[in-house]
């Protein structure tokens, strides 16, 4: 389980990026599996109603990895700028502040979805058939939020201690617990979507405790002791604005989702909520791998920033661009040519084959130039420059998509609404690389 010291300053670029990368993409990948075996089990056994119950509460995910990803990326850039100015204390710290403050948002957000459920659901756009099977998994799921932000805490400080390989196991043993027990609840014991509920908990809670095994049991870089759990109210403020931009970007794409579960419910009702259950899982698998090579290079940009190595910073940014499009790339291809094989993974009935494999087609249609957005994003939060990456997520997410998404079915229908995401995407692209320039500029200019 001993992985060897990673030298960020020196070491071989590219095969420290893909050593970092490929183990945050399939942690990344596997988390995914969470809520896409979920639906691919009881869309295939429940019906279409119970994807689109589901699908309904699509929301609830994003809202428990907004809080998870605050603290933990703000956490994790903090202990990488401070592992590069070589600070032990303050790396310690950033640990346990980030701790309890995943503790803190994660429990009070569980309480306020279980005081609030039908609100909640009616927010997320459930209709009268769905409405019985939403409620019963959101009612479990809801329990989970704790162990949701945790897990995530806990595979973002094994990666950036360097060992990226066992952080990816964190989320790989809840998500092969999952998968398992989905199949157990939801094929054997015919529980439907409380079954599949049950399996994404208990999967969190035991990605939860080998994370805690890990970081507690002094196999990470984290030192632990009682004063590091102390908050403090410098560095708390300072986790939460450096990852902000994450919660930002998990709360807009929840937002997002139920704004395209209202706006298809009014033309095709479950079948078209269900198509969108489908696009948004594949959506997560096209985002997860440049997610993965985001997160990757995120202790990388960030030891080198701290030390004052800019053209290190940049030439990570370059080779993790191209290694990023290249995957995003073939994810791209697979969903161009093959709609309707994807489709029927879902359950696809004809209904929504007749909606789905056009919409598949339109909404991937420029998904390679996610890649850099991701990494765009991501480069600025690792330099603790967290106000770009919150322009580029709202503008995309928001500002941008919105409109659109209540525009366009005035001239395309229900097409309208699978164009508004990539023309958003390509906007978004092109303030990314301005965005990028001018930072790169920037750095240049400090370096003289």
């Amino acid at each position: 389980m001993n992985e060897k010291p990673v030298d960020y300053l020196n070491g071989k670029l590219f095969p420290m990026i893909l050593k970092f990368s490929a183990p945050a993409a399939i942690s990344l990948l596997v988390t995914a599996v969470y809520n896409i075996v979920d639906r691919i089990f009881v869309g295939n056994f429940n019906g279409t109603s119970a994807l689109a119950g589901l699908s309904v509460c699509f929301p609830l995910s994003y809202m428990m990895m907004a809080f998870a990803l605050m603290c933990s990326a703000g956490g994790s850039t903090f202990f990488s700028l401070f592992s590069g100015q070589d600070e032990p204390d303050k790396m310690n710290k950033s640990f346990g502040n980030a701790f309890v403050l995943v503790c803190i948002f994660e429990i009070a957000l569980s309480v306020l979805l279980l005081l609030f459920p039908n609100p909640f659901l009616k927010l997320f756009g459930v209709t009268e058939t769905s409405y019985p099977f939403a409620i019963l998994y959101y009612r479990i799921v809801a329990l989970g939020c704790l162990f949701q932000g945790l897990s995530q805490l806990f595979c973002d400080f094994v990666r950036v201690s360097g060992k990226p390989i066992l952080g990816m196991c964190v989320t790989g043993i809840g998500a092969v617990t999952n998968i398992i027990l989905d199949a157990v609840f939801i094929i054997i014991f015919d529980w439907g979507v409380a079954g599949a509920a049950a399996a994404t908990v208990i999967g969190q809670i035991f990605s939860t405790l080998f994370g805690a095994y890990l970081v507690f049991g002094n196999r990470t870089l984290v030192c632990i002791s009682k004063q590091i759990f102390r908050l403090d109210k410098k560095l708390c403020i300072q986790i939460i604005s450096c990852g902000f931009a994450f919660w930002v970007a998990q709360m807009a794409m929840g937002f997002i989702s139920l704004v395209y579960n209202s706006q298809l419910g009014k033309y095709n009702g479950d079948a078209a909520i269900s198509v969108y259950a489908v696009v948004s899982s594949i959506m997560t698998f096209v985002i997860m791998p440049a997610s993965g090579i985001s997160q990757g290079i995120q202790p990388i940009i960030g030891n080198n920033y701290g030390s004052g190595n800019y053209k290190r910073v940049m030439e990570t940014l370059y080779q993790a661009t191209l290694f990023s499009v290249s995957i995003t790339c073939i994810i791209w291809l697979a969903v161009l040519f093959f709609p309707r094989q994807i489709l029927a993974a879902f359950g696809g009935t004809e209904e929504m084959f007749q909606i789905g494999v056009t919409g598949l087609r339109i909404n991937f249609c420029i998904t390679p130039v996610l890649g850099f957005v991701m990494l765009a994003t991501t480069f600025f939060q690792s330099i603790n420059r967290p106000t770009p990456s919150i322009v580029i997520t709202v503008l995309r997410q928001v500002v941008f998509l919105v409109p659109f998404l209540y525009i366009f079915p005035a001239f395309w229908d229900v097409n309208g609404i699978f164009f508004a995401q990539p023309i958003s995407d390509m906007l978004a692209t092109l303030l990314s690389l301005n965005l990028v320039w001018k930072e790169k500029k920037h750095m240049m200019a400090l370096k003289r």
